[in-house]
């Protein structure tokens, strides 16, 4: 037990200077994190609905402080697609890293897949709940 408490103080030193190592390295250490963010479709013109298959979530690559980035959240990304302006049909709506809604200190560095294939169709957004609201 004496062996233990020998030479304590140096002890104590060495666990104090080894958090304050851990800390530093967690708070400025750059990291990379693949993430799937939820899609949302936004200013979907009235009297149109999103038909057929559309993507629940599309992978989106951040990068941060590792410590930020370990406490990010999946609903603190967010991929919002604009539709205003589009007319029935096919429409290949592009992806790029501005329309992913994520939290200061974190950029965007890709998203995958960068092209969307939707087809918007007339109808009642309110009977099928698929489209013509702005979701928040």
């Amino acid at each position: 037990m004496r062996r233990l408490f020998r030479h304590w103080e140096l002890k104590l030193a060495a666990v104090v200077l080894s958090v304050a190592l851990w800390l530093f390295v967690m708070t400025s250490e750059k990291a990379e994190l693949v993430l799937a963010a939820p899609v949302e479709f936004d200013e979907i013109p009235a009297g149109l609905v999103v038909a057929g298959e559309r993507p629940d979530s599309v992978d989106v690559q951040l990068h941060g402080l590792r410590a930020v980035l370990a406490r990010l959240g999946r609903d603190e990304v967010r991929a919002r697609i604009s539709l205003a302006g589009v007319r029935p049909g096919e429409v290949v709506v592009r992806l790029v890293p501005d329309q992913i809604a994520a939290p200061s200190g974190v950029t965007v560095l890709r998203v995958s897949p960068s092209r969307l294939r939707l087809t918007l169709e007339p109808g009642r957004a309110a009977a099928t709940g698929l489209g013509g609201e702005k979701r928040p």
